[in-house]
């Protein structure tokens, strides 16, 4: 279909969806006529919105909810075009947090399950096994030997029914549970270990107390097979989990002789009347185990490496991944590219299990909901966002062709003061949209500030990475905006962040979007030295050197309005964003860049930026 007929579509969903659902299709038929593609591909998006709104995904948000977002009244003009059209909510995380919403049938939890349940129900069998060699055909005569066995068949039958329970875990939780199991099973075979070789070793059974060795050997086999089978992990842990499992039963060699010499000294004397040695017994079981461990650590290192090469090559939902633009603590960002309208974007993903301390959910959901209710031109667009069957949450934003401004200055040196007036500018009005609408954005930087081509014009700035936004002090979440805690990168953040001991405004923004300026002017931000702490204390204490001394061509009239954002005090900066925007554009120097400048600075220094080389990868 053609770029025209997709926005016919977009008519007629937008009109639908304003219609009550009963009404939806008779309508959409008639307003179709006879084009059945234009039905088929209205159709479709139609479902989908009612999909997302079964599962959650278009709920509002409830009326006693504390994360309200403070917004602007709006104009009687804008209520009047609200009551006519009325707008839908968006507050993805109603659908995404653990225990809400819809859970897939077949997904990557469901999954990790069912590994640990057999990883679990095989530990069981090997200890059944153990029991009934030990009492039922060797007739072992100690029986108080039989309780660790009992208390860790009791233990391991409570996870299997955990796991077959309806309680829900998150992948964190199964992945301890997991690692705990595991090494708990070894630790007390080796217990078992220690405790039946000193038995008949004091009873003067060396035979036996070897054989008890050879059957640890095995039993220590199966683990490493098993946890290889049914725990695939990333290459460190595996290697961890089974080089421990490997090793132990030569540790409580080792122990037994260093703790009971006189009750082990068969072992010193092992194959001593054969001209043999100790090591000949038990070097090879020991060389067996570490290749059956380096085996394991590197096969979980190939599944690793296929599993994130498949995840590349998938699809998400209507979205094909392309190749990964950027990374981060919380995910990854990805080149998609939208099956039906082929249109490419950036699809920002977050790792499944990734949420320590229950923030990174809030903090998605916040980012995606703020992104897509700001409307500037100088804010990324966000298209969509969902969760995938793996477990992981995603949103889609627009992809920008171009550059971040941090790359900008270290591929090109400090910009022109005409064009870093042209850029702060820009972002001054996206923020401005932000401000209005009583919300800080506290993480402007560089990286966070694209210079992209859009809709054949270069060097529009772009504002992105919503995900420490915060409300202002009268109506904020301080659960939501980790209260008492530093959030930021410290060489941008304001005195206010970096002491946290007054309020967060408005102006906040303004000292940040004065240390871009002066990073774009001079390649380095007004305080780089002595680590974070330093950092911060210099933030919050010294005066900020002029730019001119580091870049003596700098207007002077430039100079004095970046030192006045830069100001400790936020009542001696600018007092908001527009005045910030009207000082810079009474700038001389602010004749000096404009579109056809910008255009030609491409086509001469970046002529393949708009295919491969920038896009949108700012991950929190």
């Amino acid at each position: 279909m053609t770029p025209e007929r997709w926005r016919r579509v977009g008519e007629l969903f937008d009109h639908a969806t304003g219609l009550d659902p009963a009404d939806r299709e008779p309508w959409l038929r008639e307003a179709c006529g006879d084009d059945a593609e234009l039905f088929d591909a209205t159709a479709r998006l139609l479902a989908e919105d009612e999909r997302a709104g079964r599962d959650g995904f278009l709920r509002p948000p409830p009326a006693s909810s504390t994360a309200v977002w403070p917004r602007r009244e709006p104009a009687a003009s804008e209520a009047a075009a609200t009551a006519k059209t009325p707008r839908r909510g968006f507050t993805p995380y109603q659908a995404i947090r653990p225990g809400t919403g819809s859970q897939p049938s077949v997904g990557g939890r469901d999954l990790a399950r069912r590994r640990l349940q057999g990883l679990t129900t095989t530990c069981i069998l090997i200890t059944v096994l153990i029991l009934a060699w030990k009492f039922a055909v060797v007739r072992d005569p100690e029986p108080s030997q039989a309780i660790p066995y009992a208390i860790l068949l009791a233990g391991l039958g409570t996870l299997v029914a955990l796991l077959r329970s309806s309680r829900t875990f998150t992948p964190a939780a199964l992945e301890a549970m997991e690692l705990g199991m595991i090494l708990a099973v070894a630790g007390f075979y080796a217990f078992a270990q220690y405790q039946t070789m000193l038995d008949f070793s004091r009873r003067g059974d060396p035979t036996r107390a070897q054989l008890v060795f050879n059957h640890r050997v095995l039993v220590a086999t199966i683990l490493i097979l098993s946890y290889g089978i049914y725990a695939p992990a990333s290459w460190r842990r595996a290697g961890f989990v089974v080089g421990s499992i490997a090793l132990l039963p030569f540790a409580v060699l080792v122990l037994l002789q260093v703790r009971h010499p006189d009750d082990m000294l068969w072992m010193a004397r092992l194959g001593l009347e054969r001209g043999s040695t100790p090591l000949a017994h038990f070097g090879f079981d020991a060389i067996l185990l570490l290749i059956l461990a380096a085996w394991s650590t590197h096969g979980a290192y190939t599944i690793a490496r296929l599993r994130r090469q498949a995840r590349e090559a998938r699809r998400l939902g209507h979205y094909r991944l392309g190749r990964k633009l950027g990374a981060g603590g919380m995910g990854e960002v990805y080149l998609a590219e939208h099956q039906l309208l082929k249109r490419p974007c950036a699809l920002k993903l977050i790792r499944p299990g990734f949420d320590p301390g229950g923030k990174v959910l809030e903090r998605f959901e916040r980012e995606v909901r703020i992104t897509a209710e700001l409307s500037h031109p100088n804010t990324v667009d966000v298209y969509d966002y969902g969760r995938t069957e793996d477990g992981e949450y995603f949103y889609v934003m627009e992809y920008l062709p171009g550059l971040g401004l941090d790359e900008l200055v270290k591929r090109h040196g400090p910009l022109p003061p005409g064009r870093v007036v042209y850029l702060v500018r820009q972002v001054c009005l996206a923020l401005a949209e932000a401000h209005a609408a009583g919300l800080v954005h506290r993480d402007i930087k560089p990286s966070n500030i694209f210079a992209s081509r859009r809709g054949g014009a270069d060097d529009v700035a772009k504002l992105l990475d919503f995900g420490l936004v915060r409300p202002l002090a009268a109506d904020r979440d301080p659960d939501l905006s980790d209260e008492g805690q530093i959030l930021g990168t410290p060489m941008f953040m304001s005195p206010e962040q970096a002491t946290s001991d007054r309020e967060i405004d408005g102006r906040s923004d303004v000292y940040s979007l004065g240390a871009v300026a002066y990073f774009l002017l001079t390649g380095e931000p007004p305080f780089a030295a002595g680590g974070t702490i330093g950092i911060l204390l210099a933030v919050a204490r010294d005066p900020a050197p002029a730019p001119s001394l580091r870049r003596p061509d700098v207007p002077e009239e430039l100079e004095r309005i970046v030192l006045t954002c830069l100001a400790k005090q936020p009542a001696d900066r600018f007092p908001d964003v527009l005045a910030l925007e009207r000082a810079l554009g009474g700038c001389s120097c602010a004749r000096d860049w404009d579109a056809d400048r910008a255009a030609r600075w491409w086509r001469e220094n970046e002529p393949g930026h708009g295919e491969s080389e920038g896009a949108t990868s700012a991950v929190s």
